[in-house]
């Protein structure tokens, strides 16, 4: 970290970034948060460890409304969510600098976060500026998949259903995705009216399949919708379902080729007919 935060310092010394977009270790308390650091700031308490859960390319829209080139701090599947970003112009890369350490592992609670044993990208796919030692992990196994693929569709059903049905529609989960970014969301909608706004099972279902489907082929698998989820919902059962779907039939992982259109965005006649076919068996 002494090198990068050298390098840090370089960027916002020539003024090559305005700010630079990281995680601030409280000295007191010890815990790990966003924070954004500006030229002549100390950056001895500028952390990157297993504390660092937060996805921080969630906040670099609202920081491009306010400065012209911001630096951050990305993990791998941080980096994921925003190759999709530039992907779908949502962010033109001239405008950012990306700082990658390679990632160990968070944890959440005390605990190894979940989605860390099935990462497969420990830097970010788009780096700048990375340390350490960045050799892929290789290919991802689901191994939060296995216990819903050997259920039946009624047992999933039931199992889905059990959850939803604890569901607030607080949104925490829509306001801390990246990529969950429309100005007007469907649930929002009021003509017509897509989703009911009341809090009941089948339209707190409507609303999380909704939203899985919106994200598919999209989804860095970031796990911060679950981790704010304050019913505790295992929503990355849904979005890596569909990541292994989409995995199987395009061979893409989503956000882990730079300025390639998810799948699910661009239609392409090579596109595989698995779904039409099932449909007819």
């Amino acid at each position: 970290m002494k090198e990068v935060r050298k390098k840090v310092h370089e960027l916002l010394d020539t003024n090559e970034i305005d700010v630079l977009l990281a995680w601030q270790e409280d000295p007191e308390t010890k815990e790990v948060k966003p924070a954004v650091y500006k030229k002549g700031d100390d950056l001895e308490s500028l952390a990157f460890d297993d504390r660092c859960v937060h996805n921080l390319a969630n906040y670099l829209t609202q920081l491009l409304d306010r400065y012209t080139k911001v630096g951050v701090f990305l993990k791998g599947c941080d980096g994921r969510a925003l190759t999709t970003l530039l992907a779908e112009n949502r962010i033109k890369k001239n405008r950012v600098i990306v700082i990658s350490p390679v990632c160990r592992g968070v944890k959440i609670n005390g605990q190894d976060a979940s989605k860390c044993a099935d990462c497969a990208t420990v830097v970010s796919p788009i780096a700048d500026i990375s340390s350490g030692d960045s050799e892929k992990k290789g290919e991802p196994i689901f191994r939060n998949l296995g216990a819903i693929e050997k259920m039946t569709s009624d047992e999933r059903s039931k199992f889905f259903s059990e959850y939803f049905a604890t569901c607030e529609r607080c949104y925490a989960c829509r306001q801390i995705c990246p990529l969950c970014y429309c100005e007007v969301c469907i649930v929002d909608h009021h003509d017509p009216k897509w989703i009911e706004v009341s809090v009941k099972t089948s339209a707190n279902t409507m609303w999380h399949l909704t939203r899985a489907y919106h994200l598919a082929g999209r989804c860095a698998d970031c796990g911060e919708c679950e981790r704010v989820c304050p019913q505790n919902i295992p929503l990355r059962l849904l979005n890596t379902a569909l990541e292994k779907a989409i995995l199987k039939m395009f061979k893409v992982r989503p956000g882990t080729v730079p300025e390639q259109i998810p799948p699910l965005v661009e239609l392409s006649k090579d596109d595989p007919d698995e779904i039409l076919e099932a449909q007819h068996e």
